[in-house]
């Protein structure tokens, strides 16, 4: 009697070799997560966590944004970070901890402005926080940002401005003061250089200049009759304004911030317009205080 072919055991292996392989494919393809295995998505952020969006006059002039957080969750607030979206401003708004807010507390975090964004909406702000909840994990949520004084909305005009003038022309306060006589004799100017970009199209109308903490026009508070339309192909030019000291106060110079650093009322054809500032170099800050000292009949330090 013939023997059977040896090939049916080799034919059960690859069966049973195939079975296997897909008993363990349909183990693998589900979720992975054992049965009682803790879930790694962040649990919420507890309530009472509220955030607000600012600036003070120093951070008007260093460029950051204000984020106050406010912690009335009931216990102490530890995070590990935060971050800040706006429609007007890019992104890149973060802020790294730890930091601890005490329940009951507010406290005020700074960061460095991104550029803003011309197109939409200014805001709202939305800050996203990372906290560390006492019960240990972590927790994430996203929380509206209040905006009690508009500080958005002005972010967005003055680096949309800023950027629709510059794109027009440039203005610059010169290095030192142009001034004659001496004692309370002696009067002064300020010259701004404007310099055209020669860009094909564009063009801007500068309405007044702004007197200041420090600087007034010789003949009132504003220079309000300094007016003029720079086109982009225009000629270079320069705008002279005769200067006086707003108050002769001998601690006016080393307590105010913004002092000289001058607003031009422009509008520009783009439809942008408001205050663009003008800042003075460190030699035309002491040339200042020197001819504020010497116009004010104050004594020399």
């Amino acid at each position: 009697m013939p023997r059977a072919p040896r090939s049916r055991p080799v034919v059960w292996r690859v069966l049973a070799a195939a079975a296997l392989l897909g008993a363990v494919a349909t183990l693998t393809g589900c979720t992975g997560a054992a049965p009682g295995t803790a879930s790694a998505t962040p649990a919420a952020l507890p309530d009472g966590i509220t955030a607000s969006v600012l600036q003070s006059r120093t951070d008007v002039v260093d460029g950051r944004l204000v984020v106050q957080i406010d912690n009335g969750t009931g216990s102490e607030l530890a995070f590990a970070s935060f971050d800040v979206a706006a429609p007007g401003l890019e992104p890149g708004l973060h802020f790294d901890g730890p930091r601890t807010i005490p329940d009951g507390t507010s406290v005020q975090y700074r960061m460095d402005l991104t550029p803003a964004r011309c197109e939409g909406d200014a805001g709202p702000a939305e800050v996203t926080l990372t906290v560390d909840p006492e019960g240990g994990g972590t927790a994430v949520g996203t929380i509206e940002a209040e905006d009690p004084y508009d500080t958005l909305p002005r972010l967005q005009n003055f680096g949309c401005l800023t950027a629709a003038v510059e794109r027009v022309a440039a203005f610059t306060l010169a290095d030192r003061l142009r001034s004659t006589g001496s004692g309370v004799d002696r009067r002064a100017w300020l010259d701004i250089a404007v310099e055209p970009t020669g860009a094909a199209s564009g063009s801007l109308d500068l309405e007044q200049v702004l007197g200041t903490t420090l600087l007034s026009a010789e003949d009132g508070l504003n220079w309000s009759t300094t007016t003029a339309h720079i086109e982009a192909g225009d000629q270079p030019s320069t705008i002279s304004l005769p200067v006086r000291p707003a108050r002769c106060d001998p601690h006016a110079g080393a307590e105010d911030k913004r002092g000289t650093i001058l607003p031009l009322v422009m509008t520009t054809s783009e439809g942008w317009s408001g205050q663009y500032e003008v800042r003075a170099a460190a030699s035309l800050k002491q040339d200042l205080f020197t001819y504020f000292t010497e116009r004010c009949g104050l004594p020399s330090s």
